[in-house]
């Protein structure tokens, strides 16, 4: 795991560490958040994408940067496709130390702001067990689980 002594990375404009998630630009952040990202990608080897897609996602504007004392979160928009409905997924979630889930503590921040922006639903997904019945205790819901098989 990536260690932080400063965690400097996460200071508002005037020093202090926010109360909440903050908008970040990858641009500026990118040194520790590609650690995180490639930390969960080796936990989690059935991800296809690269540290690269997320910069440039971010940096396209298709997805966000949140950061918070604790690690940072990507959030992107879906649209479903037969209905025209809207989610805000939570797309990468990393924590400096485990147990420190931004995206399940952050959860009222990410629903207001996700409302807001007019989203109707929130989703987040993980192929980690631990994660998953910490969510269920946490009020989410599981829709569905998906499995492969390579051919």
């Amino acid at each position: 795991m990536v260690d932080y002594h400063k965690e400097q990375d996460t200071l508002s404009e005037d020093g202090e560490h926010p109360i909440e998630p903050r908008l970040a630009d990858i641009r500026h952040e990118w040194t520790w958040v590609r650690e995180g990202i490639e930390e969960v990608l080796l936990e989690q080897p059935q991800l296809t994408f690269r540290p690269e897609d997320i910069y440039a996602q971010c940096v396209n504007g298709e997805a966000l940067l949140w950061v918070a004392p604790e690690g940072f979160v990507i959030s992107s928009g879906l649209k479903d496709e037969f209905n025209d409905k809207s989610t805000f997924l939570l797309w990468i979630a990393w924590a400096r130390k485990r147990g420190q889930s931004c995206a399940v503590k952050y959860y009222d921040f990410f629903a207001d702001n996700a409302a807001k922006a007019g989203y109707e639903k929130i989703e987040t997904r993980t192929a980690v067990p631990q994660v998953e019945k910490y969510l269920a205790a946490e009020g989410w819901r599981k829709e569905a689980v998906i499995f492969t098989r390579e051919l």
